[in-house]
């Protein structure tokens, strides 16, 4: 993501849901990227959007 679109994306309370959409688009179809198929360890994914779920549900970004 660029700073602009991080900034909206904070701004507009969904960076970590963001994030987790993007993961999970990577995870369901990992060549989509780059065009090459590659393994992906699924269960670290499924961890790692479950906690920016829960991020998104329960915090807030903040600038320092």
């Amino acid at each position: 993501m660029s700073k602009k679109s991080t900034d909206f994306h904070i701004k507009s309370n969904d960076y970590f849901g963001t994030l987790a959409t993007i993961l999970t688009l990577i995870n369901e179809k990992p060549e989509y990227f780059d065009g090459k198929p590659r393994e992906l360890n699924n269960g670290c994914f499924k961890r790692i959007i479950k906690d920016l779920l829960y991020l998104q549900k329960n915090f807030k970004i903040i600038k320092k």
